[in-house]
């Protein structure tokens, strides 16, 4: 197994994003029916919309070490 050097804690906080992002995905594909290019667009969106709340305090953690 190899060694990342992040924490159990920030593994599991990077899961839970990811799984999040994808249950917003198919949320948004099944229910709401938006498809295509809508849909790139808001995965767009999400994905750096969110990066800055659950990546950058741990880049921050990691460049400081």
């Amino acid at each position: 197994m190899f060694r990342s050097g992040l924490s159990w804690k920030e593994r599991t906080g990077f899961a839970i994003w990811g799984l999040g992002v994808v249950v917003v995905l198919r949320t948004l594909y099944d229910v709401f029916g938006v498809a295509g290019r809508e849909l790139a667009i808001v995965a767009v969106v999400l994905f750096f919309g969110s990066f800055y709340g659950v990546f950058m305090p741990v880049w921050r953690r990691v460049s400081a070490e």
